[in-house]
């Protein structure tokens, strides 16, 4: 058998191992997680969307914030969430969690909340506070926009909702000023939609998975919602905007330098295979 001919520097741009290629892709992870060097982030306009509707709503209205989500993608809108409370204690705007579906939701929103209310010095039933997990759907939304405190009856601690301070007045959606839907379920926005943003005209904004997004687009270009958070990325650029780099800020960092290594590495292979055309040809 002949001896394979050896190869010259061209053909090896064009065919670096694949063991090579994981092992730098592994050390710029590495190294953005234990030595970050941030990138900018540029807020988009669906994400600035979501950001001035909280700082529109008007004094004396509540905002609530419908947490529809779990573990399961937590990685997205458990940051989503974080930075829209941020957005409200630093606006001075009160908000309610709510939770239609999954049941840990509820949960998983509350102890977010607590930590951020501590960094604010915010006061559970007069900043903000948790109505819980209630099951029904369509049926809640619907019974919501009749009389809040008998469809709710008692918060996330068991206690009457009626006993909260900032409750007070507060009995239909008249008194809401922004529904903001953060979730991983798909259809839930439409129950907003169909029973709150239509009938009463109550601004509505959400946070979705990035596999998502793309399906809300429409909503948000004919105005039928404020502004919406795109995955780990609208995550990252409303902690830009409330100036709270979390969660989310250090996933797209570690993002967008694997990103770049991949596009040296697509420059390195044509680049080797333009300079093994040019040697061929002569």
């Amino acid at each position: 058998m002949e001896a394979a001919a050896p190869q010259g520097f061209r053909q090896r741009l064009q065919q670096l191992p694949r063991g090579f290629i994981y092992l730098l892709m592994a050390l710029v992870v590495v190294w953005q997680l234990l030595f970050p060097l941030p990138m900018p982030i540029s807020p988009s306009a669906t994400t600035k969307g979501v950001y001035d509707a909280i700082n529109k709503v008007p004094p004396g209205k509540l905002i609530v914030i419908s947490a529809d989500w779990d573990a399961s993608t937590e990685a997205e809108t458990g940051p989503q969430m974080t930075a829209i409370m941020h957005a409200c204690f630093r606006a001075k705007k009160p908000f309610a969690l709510l939770t239609l579906s999954p049941p840990a939701g509820a949960k998983l929103a509350n102890d977010r909340a607590v930590a951020v209310a501590e960094q604010y010095g915010a006061k559970y039933g007069v900043n903000w506070c948790n109505w819980g997990y209630k099951y029904g759907y369509e049926n809640i939304v619907m019974s919501l926009a009749k009389n809040i405190p008998a469809t709710l009856k008692s918060d996330f601690h068991g206690d009457p909702i009626s006993a909260l301070p900032m409750m007070t007045g507060v009995k239909d959606y008249r008194d809401l000023g922004l529904v903001i839907e953060v979730t991983g379920l798909a259809n839930v926005t439409e129950i907003w939609l169909g029973f709150l943003r239509g009938p009463f005209g109550t601004p509505l904004a959400a946070g979705y998975t990035a596999v998502m997004a793309p399906g809300y687009y429409p909503f948000v270009d004919s105005h039928q919602m404020a502004g919406m958070l795109v995955g780990a990325k609208g995550a990252a650029e409303m902690e830009a905007l409330v100036e709270h780099p979390g969660d989310a800020t250090r996933i797209m960092n570690v993002q967008s330098w694997a990103h770049l290594l991949i596009i040296a590495l697509i420059v390195v292979g044509n680049l080797g295979y333009l300079l093994a055309r040019g040697g061929g040809r002569r």
